[in-house]
Parts: C-alpha cells; structure tokens; sequence
C-alpha cells in the first residue's frame, strides 16, 4: 500500500507528464501555423464553411433568412479575393473567388434576360409600391406617381389616411380604383388605373387582404393580382408567407389568360418558394439584375430585392427599374408590351 507520500509524488509526476505534453502540443502548433500552407489551409476551411451555408437550397426558416443576405456574402467573398491577392495569398484568393462565382451564379440564376414581344403595338406601364404605412409624405407621394404617370399602380401598406389621400389625389388621373381598407393598416392595399378594371374580387389569404381582377386595356383583358405577403420575422409568420405564396399560385394556374402579379413577397429572388412559384405559374420576373427594393435607408450594397412585377409569357417586358418615392420600399416601374387582341 501507497504512502502519503508516495501519493504525492506519483500526482506530480503526472502533472509534470500534462505539462510537458500540454507545452509540445503548443509548441507543434505554433510551428504548424508558422508553414504559410498551413495558414492558408486553415483560413480555407473558414471561408468554406460559411460558404456551404450560402449555398444549400432555402428549406427552412433558418436558411431563408441568412440567405436573404446572399448577394452581401457575395460581395464579402469578392472582396476577400482582392484582399488575399494583395497579400500574395494566392490559393486563398483562388478559393474565394471560386465561391464568388458559386454565389454570383446564384444571386443571378433567377434573373432572365430582357422577354420581349416583337409583335403587338400596345405598351402599358406598371407601378408596385409598398407605401409604408406610418410614412405621412401624402402629397409628395401623390405628387410623384402623377409625375411618374403609369398607367396600372398596386399599393400596398395603405393606412386609412394613405386611402383617403391616395382616393383624393389620384381620382382625375386614375378614375378607376379598387381599394381595400384593413383592420391592420400594414394589409391596406390598392389598384389604380387608367383602364378600366373588370370583375375585380378581394380576397383574405391568412388575415391578409388581395385584390384580383381584370385590366383591359385597348380591349385586351389583362388578369391581375395585388398581393402583400407577412414578413416572416418569426418561424410561423415564414410558413404563413409560404403558404400565401402557394395560394396565389394556385389562383394563377387556375385562371385562363395573361397575367401580370404584383406586390411586396418579402423574399429574395433565389429562395426555392418563389422559384417553385414561377415555375409552376410559368411567370416570368420582370427584374433582369439585381434592382434591390428594401429598406431604403441602407447603402444599395445594404438592399435587398423584395418587391416583384410578374408577368405571364404573352406579355413581353421591355424594361424594369426602381424607383425612390417617400417609403422605406423603393417603387419597381415595368413598361410591357402587350400581344394585342
């Protein structure tokens, strides 16, 4: 049997062991990061991880959310590039901006090219504006639109004092209007119109109000729908907005005809709900870059694209730009050309 003493020197043995096994192990790592292949391997798998989040197709909340942010991650990662080429860190260089081109690839991979129509000599001229509801810039914003002058607009976040202005300021110009005051006044939403409007309904998707409806314009019937969906700032609010998402697109495959789609879908062009929403409507988005929407107070490079002009094939888009009003949302102005009846 041990003694006392015995005991302790046996303890300090092993501490001694830990000690000196502890100063190697840090010692081979000093000297592991002082190899510059080293370093770079490391700082490599730093960049890369972060860039598989980026990547991986928006299946849950989590994703949608840090991949609103994908075209800044872009930015990031190409200036990343220039910083290590600077530093003559060469295959670190390499690697960012290989996934650089991964999320430029994604960013525009929603994007088309310009969808004309050759034939048809019927333009018509559309506004979406997410007015903000606690803006109170009334008459500039009338002021605006007038001066602008398309000739289809679809407002969303209408107060009742936005309806009351709106109504008031734009009812020579625009004498046919369809408005629906909400309860909420984030859900207020409108259409005003030059053409007169057909067999306009309002709809209630989840508390949410919708205006669907016809334009006709020079005697072509041209469908419409007017949506603003929730913000999804929370995990039920996310799925709420998928699943207003899937209602309109069932209303579009379920309607015969041209259609345009207009309004604030809080998401990003490359999230897998609005893609799954083109591709099964067969709609086209009329943005052919980046065109952010949202918030306007942050720096372009801070914006992110939120607001949406859809349009069905048998309407061509001749350009689509943004537009800064009064609102914490940038207004997107599209010119189609219509096929003609």
């Amino acid at each position: 049997m041990k003694t006392q003493g015995q005991k302790l020197e046996t303890m300090s043995v092993f501490r001694l062991k830990v000690l000196l096994r502890s100063i190697l192990f840090f010692i081979r790592v000093y000297c592991f990061f002082r190899q510059r292949k080293n370093k770079e391997r490391v700082m490599a798998v730093l960049m890369l991880l972060p860039a598989l989040i980026w990547l991986l197709p928006t299946y849950s909340y989590s994703l949608t959310m840090i991949q609103s942010f994908l075209f800044q991650a872009m930015i990031a990662y190409g200036l990343f590039s220039i910083w290590w080429i600077r530093k003559q860190h060469y295959r670190l260089a390499g690697i960012n901006f290989f996934i650089y081109l991964l999320l430029l690839i994604k960013v525009n991979s929603p994007m088309h090219e310009s969808y004309q129509l050759v034939q048809g000599n019927t333009e018509l001229s559309v506004l979406q504006f997410n007015i903000y509801a606690s803006n109170r810039a009334y008459d500039e914003t009338v002021d605006e639109v007038l001066s602008i002058s398309p000739d289809f607009v679809s407002f969303q976040e209408l107060s009742y004092d936005w309806a009351d202005a709106l109504e008031e300021g734009l009812k020579e110009a625009y004498p046919y209007q369809h408005v629906i005051r909400h309860r909420d006044p984030t859900q207020g939403i409108a259409v005003f119109s030059k053409y007169p409007l057909q067999q306009v309904v309002e709809l209630d998707w989840f508390g949410t109000a919708n205006i669907t409806g016809q334009v006709l314009v020079e005697n072509e019937s041209i469908n419409f729908l007017c949506l603003h969906t929730r913000s999804p700032m929370t995990r039920n609010l996310w799925q709420t907005r998928n699943d207003h998402i899937a209602k309109a697109r069932n209303l579009i495959q379920q309607q015969p005809g041209e259609f345009l789609v207009l309004g604030d879908f809080n998401t990003v062009p490359w999230d897998r709900q609005l893609q799954r929403f083109k591709n099964d409507t067969q709609l086209v988005d009329s943005r052919k870059k980046l065109t952010p929407t949202y918030p306007t107070w942050n720096p372009f490079v801070a914006q992110i694209p939120i607001d949406y002009i859809f349009h069905s094939r048998g309407i061509g888009c001749q350009s689509l730009d943004s537009v800064d009003i009064t609102s914490d949302h940038k207004a997107i102005l599209g010119t189609y050309r219509l096929k003609g009846v």
